[in-house]
């Protein structure tokens, strides 16, 4: 594995550990409007986790072209 996915992808679970311990306990019986969003932003960091790998490898792909 290269520095860089090694470096990204420390990152990336950092920021998800961070996210998980960032969520605060919501009691149901304070307030019913207040409900969490919890699988949104698994959805948005999956994305850019994917988009970002089809950049790299399109990057890859036209310098080894050249």
């Amino acid at each position: 594995m290269t520095i860089v996915r090694r470096l990204v992808l420390i990152i990336f679970l950092s920021l998800a550990y961070w996210q998980l311990n960032a969520q605060p306990a919501i009691n149901p019986e304070e307030d019913p409007d207040k409900v969490p969003i919890t699988g949104l932003e698994y959805l948005l960091i999956g994305g850019g986790v994917y988009g970002a790998s089809r950049l790299m490898r399109r990057k890859k792909d036209k310098s080894s072209d050249l």
